[in-house]
């Protein structure tokens, strides 16, 4: 009797993005689709801030065919509005003011973790995830794994709390590498801690396991590697969709003589921490499978990696939907806000957004980057993810069969 030939592991790899994660969002409801019509589905999840609240709500409805999956992930997003999501700023004022104060006169017992309060964004996962069929899909399991990357605040350490199906295993964090695998089951706060993105939104204590509760924020902020849980948890193969840029800003030697602000700082922050690592990881990923059919190269790097505790290179197939250029994103974050929120009626209504503008520089030609992590609106929803299937319908017809091993056309890197 001839053996039936195990399912290929696919990986999907949400990566952060505030509400950038629309674009994820649209390029979902192309992606999974077409996964599903190849007789694929992720059972490999892994998620940074944003991308892990995706990754558990797509882990909660993984007992749903494809279709029905993506109406759930569309009726997510519609519940990220601002209201869900952060604490007007008005009525954390009083609070900010205090704990800034008792810091200021070296009384630790009111520390301030952060600008905006999140407590409407934990209320919203807990009602909007159905999280006794998210363990039930990975005790079945329909998912192997979720798992979620958060940053540890005094150590720094990147941790990634996953939760397993039964028999699945983990694997030991590599020699050299500041991480650790924490088995657990998941909740609430590892999805807060996961998103937490500094100084804008507070810290957050996640209270188990035992031996890794504590302090953590967004699992962007260390993270160097986006796609080597997926690899190193065994996929065959890997879905990405991150929200940054795929390749970096042209030169433009006049750009940085300008004067620049406080928000063009926290602008260029986020971008080194959301588009950098993803960007030269997919290309290293593109490397390495070049390298496995490189006979004595890639026999001796194999020795170099066995000898670091980690697996042997091996051809592991990618598709890569990202923003060529993460400034259309950052545009419309501009045009939402100036026509939403930049009204005299619209910062009436909600001063927030024209508050935090004002602040960080609003003449900035970079606050539509920042803005875009935070613009929790609608009709930037819809306009981001509308770019997002756009992108994700264009690497179809680039990629037929979906995968591809080579470097990305467009890489002036690659080659």
């Amino acid at each position: 009797m001839p053996s039936r030939r195990t399912p290929e592991r696919v990986a999907l790899v949400l990566d952060a993005g505030g509400a950038r994660s629309a674009y994820q969002v649209g390029a979902l409801e192309v992606l999974l689709p077409a996964l599903a019509e190849r007789g694929q589905r992720p059972t490999i999840l892994v998620g940074t801030s944003a991308g892990a609240l995706l990754s558990a709500a797509l882990t909660s409805t993984a007992h749903l065919d494809a279709d029905a999956q993506v109406t759930r992930l569309r009726a997510v997003l519609d519940h990220a509005t601002k209201e869900n999501v952060i604490q007007p700023l008005w009525r954390q004022v009083p609070e900010v003011a205090l704990r800034y104060a008792s810091e200021t006169l070296g009384l630790s017992r009111f520390r301030l973790r952060g600008i905006f309060g999140t407590e409407p964004l934990a209320r919203t996962l807990d009602g909007v995830i159905d999280w006794e069929a998210l363990h039930t899909n990975l005790a079945q399991g329909r998912v192997e794994s979720t798992t979620v990357i958060a940053t540890g605040v005094r150590t720094g350490r990147v941790t990634l709390f996953s939760e397993t199906a039964p028999g699945a295993e983990l694997p030991d964090a590599p020699k050299g590498h500041h991480l650790r695998w924490v088995p657990t089951r998941l909740g609430v706060d590892h999805l807060m801690a996961s998103a937490a993105i500094p100084a804008l939104f507070p810290s957050v204590h996640v209270e188990g396991p035992d031996d890794s509760a504590g302090w953590y924020v967004d699992g962007a902020t260390r993270r160097r590697f986006p796609l080597a849980p997926a690899v190193d948890l065994g996929a065959d193969r890997v879905l990405v969709i991150g929200t940054g840029s795929l390749f970096p800003a042209e030169d433009d030697p006049e750009a940085d003589q300008a004067p620049v602000d406080l928000g063009d700082g926290v602008a260029t922050l986020l971008g080194s921490v959301m588009d950098d690592p993803l960007r030269h990881d997919l290309r290293r990923l593109a490397t390495a499978n070049a390298l496995v059919s490189e006979g004595p190269v890639a026999d001796r790097m194999n020795e170099v990696r066995a000898e670091r505790g980690r697996r042997p290179y091996r051809e592991v197939p990618y598709a890569a939907v990202v923003p060529e250029r993460g400034a259309e994103i950052s545009r419309c974050a501009m045009e939402v806000f100036r026509t939403n929120h930049g009204t005299l009626k619209g910062t009436l209504g909600d001063p927030d957004l024209q508050v935090v503008h004002r602040i960080l520089g609003s003449d900035s030609p970079l606050q539509g980057e920042l803005l875009s992590y935070l613009m929790f609106d609608p009709d930037f929803f819809d306009q981001v993810a509308a770019f997002g299937k756009r992108d994700a319908e264009r690497w179809l017809a680039d990629h037929p069969d979906l995968w591809t091993l080579g470097p990305l056309d467009g890489d002036p890197d690659a080659g």
